[in-house]
């Protein structure tokens, strides 16, 4: 007998109230470069919960306070949002052993997109397959800027690239439609 499938938002609820990652992904390191990645063991269907953005939850002033003392490294880390037409952001620099904070960027073909679930009148930032899911493929969404550094497009070797793109670039891949550090969640 087949087991009934939970839907999408309900599983996403049962998972962020439990504080735990979804059974079906692993930890992958992929390179110097781009570190450590979330890949799948199971296959997913579009429109799937897959997991939470989690972090602590933080009014914008509390993190531009943050982004004027953190590295550039802990920056990315830095989810910025509006909820109830306040700005909001999830810090998850810290590591806490949840994978969400390890999902990485493809602004090209993502695996998953980025929305905002109201649970007990609290924000979640909670990803959702954009597409089917193949078991060993990366889960990955668009970040949105076109400045992020690995963004950027070069001609020479791996690590000229490596190292050109570890500042901004007149030659990194435009996108003016968006004015925030990520595209804004669906709700």
């Amino acid at each position: 007998m087949r087991r009934r499938r939970i839907p999408p938002r309900e599983d996403a609820v049962c998972h962020v109230s439990a504080g735990r990652d979804k059974l079906g992904l692993d930890i992958h390191y992929i390179n110097a470069f781009k570190g450590r990645g979330i890949f799948t063991t199971v296959p997913f269907q579009k429109g799937d919960f897959l997991l939470e953005y989690r972090g602590k939850l933080i009014p914008k002033e509390e993190c531009e306070r943050r982004h004027s003392v953190y590295h550039d490294s802990l920056k990315v880390f830095m989810f910025e949002f509006k909820f109830d037409g306040k700005l909001w952001c999830v810090d998850a620099s810290q590591e806490d052993g949840s994978l969400g904070r390890l999902v990485n960027d493809n602004h090209i073909s993502p695996s998953a997109k980025m929305k905002i679930l109201n649970i007990n009148g609290k924000p979640h930032l909670c990803l959702f397959a954009s597409r089917d899911i193949s078991p060993g493929e990366e889960i990955d969404y668009n970040y949105g800027d076109s400045d992020w550094p690995w963004r950027c497009k070069a001609e020479t070797s791996q690590i000229e690239k490596t190292v050109s793109c570890l500042k901004p670039q007149p030659n990194c891949i435009p996108n003016n439609d968006l004015d925030l550090k990520h595209p804004e969640p669906e709700r």
